[in-house]
């Protein structure tokens, strides 16, 4: 298998320009920085369409199923990987989300790190979504008032 091999199907695998590197780098930088829930996921979206890695599965020429085991996918060429940055930033938009007590997002956020993030190299966010699942089951947000209040 040469590089032809490894073409990309569509525009946005692999390659980039530099005005979209740096766009994506910005939404990265504003959704880590931010607290505003409909912004961030706007980021995460322009993160999410970044250029993803091509694996032999994807290839136009047939591989045999025993050298498909021993490859990996060929990762980005970029000095940063833009699915960990999606990554982080959906970790901090669920984390907000669950600041702000919009359960629905933050879960629904976790879940889809679950789903999207299976290899390995990621599993350090979904390691932190699972945590916090584990503590969104577990945590039931209780309101007093100054009338429910218990008086001894």
């Amino acid at each position: 298998i040469g590089c032809q091999g490894f073409q990309p199907k569509s525009t946005g695998e692999l390659a980039m320009e530099d005005q979209d590197f740096l766009g994506i780098w910005d939404a990265y930088n504003h959704c880590v920085a931010g607290s505003d829930i409909q912004h961030m996921q706007a980021n995460l979206d322009v993160l999410a369409s970044a250029p993803k890695p091509i694996s032999l599965d994807d290839s136009p020429i047939p591989v045999p199923a025993f050298l498909k085991k021993w490859s990996t996918a060929r990762g980005s060429r970029l000095a940063v990987d833009p699915r960990a940055m999606a990554a982080s930033c959906s970790i901090h938009l669920a984390e907000v989300a669950q600041l702000s007590a919009d359960w629905p997002t933050a879960l629904r956020t976790f879940q889809a790190i679950l789903k999207n993030y299976p290899e390995p190299q990621y599993a350090y966010y979904v390691s932190k979504a699972n945590q916090a699942m584990e503590q969104l089951t577990t945590v039931r947000p209780v309101s007093l008032s100054f009338q429910e209040a218990l008086v001894d």
